[in-house]
């Protein structure tokens, strides 16, 4: 017997990987943007500072991976001195250097905020003494603090004066069909702006139309399944039929022939998942959460990288 779990869900397909999540919608979001090569770093002295502007993103409360990658967050590292010191059993090397942090926003190539922090390190090479540098960063430092805040509030300044030239945009794109880039356009407003309710609002009615223009092809994709004797693929597609698309009646009608040809047990689970279209509530919840699984999938499905020496120029 299978376990059936209705989840309306729809996905577009992804091209590539990422980290960012359908949690991350409704955060700020930065994307880290690392340079391929610094003279003086490694691969593996790149990625450790890598994780420490992760961890300082991710400590402040902001999304650690952008999925839009219009604000950015990335490093300069510079090394000031490096000293041998004599004595003891070997020479220890230690090195003066400075690291530097900047969020800026790509699109309009303005930097919201900026830090440096002095920092020492020290090993028996130059290379461990680097390390130990890049080590010593302390993730948790007040003005790192404050410089994730200034970023944020500048951000958030963006989006409350870009709010209606979003909502505008994206009703443009849903009239061509659109539907995932207006989705992903409207899902990138953080929860903190005031026009957020209006955007939840315009994405609701989005995704109804997307479901609309989807109809057609669900029902004939149901039917072939049923034709088939595939009841429960039938079921599956039509579940993924929203009750305000226009052709939610036909799926029912569907749905009841599908369900009466699998056993009771498979059935009563059908039903009582079905019982969320009743719940107003839980059917709004299932509509956010397939939102934002468009607007992850979307932004997936485009080009992430971003040149490193584009980015500060």
């Amino acid at each position: 017997m299978k376990k059936i779990i209705v989840i309306m869900i729809f996905f577009y397909i992804a091209t590539i990987s990422f980290a960012q999540t359908a949690d991350d919608i409704g955060k700020i979001a930065l994307s880290v943007v690392m340079p391929e090569n610094v003279d003086d770093l490694d691969v593996s002295q790149l990625s450790k500072l890598e994780t420490k502007i992760t961890k300082i993103t991710s400590a402040a409360g902001l999304a650690a991976v952008g999925y839009n990658n219009n604000f950015v967050i990335y490093p300069k590292f510079a090394i000031y001195d490096v000293n041998v010191v004599e004595g003891g059993m070997q020479n220890i090397s230690v090195v003066t250097a400075e690291v530097s942090f900047f969020i800026k926003q790509v699109d309009n190539n303005i930097v919201f905020s900026t830090v440096s922090k002095d920092l020492k390190g020290s090993g028996k090479n130059k290379e461990t003494a680097i390390t130990n540098a890049i080590s010593s960063i302390p993730v948790d430092d007040a003005k790192f603090k404050k410089f994730i805040e200034s970023g944020k509030m500048k951000i958030l300044q963006y989006y409350e004066s870009k709010c209606q030239d979003i909502i505008i945009r994206s009703e443009s794109l849903v009239k061509m069909q659109d539907y995932g880039q207006a989705l992903g356009l409207l899902m990138t407003v953080p929860e903190e702006v005031s026009c957020y309710n209006k955007v939840q609002e315009k994405a609701i009615e989005a995704f109804k139309a997307y479901q609309n223009h989807r109809c057609k092809e669900q029902i004939q994709l149901a039917r072939a399944e049923l034709e088939a004797n595939n009841y429960h693929s039938s079921l599956e597609i039509l579940s993924q039929i929203d009750p305000a698309a226009t052709c939610f009646e036909e799926s029912r009608t569907l749905m009841k022939t599908a369900g009466s040809k699998v056993d009771a047990e498979e059935k009563k689970q059908w039903d009582f998942a079905m019982k969320v279209y009743n719940d107003d509530v839980a059917l709004e919840k299932l509509r956010i959460n397939a939102i934002k699984d468009i607007a992850v999938a979307y932004y997936k499905s485009q080009p992430t990288s971003l040149q490193y020496i584009y980015i500060i120029k």
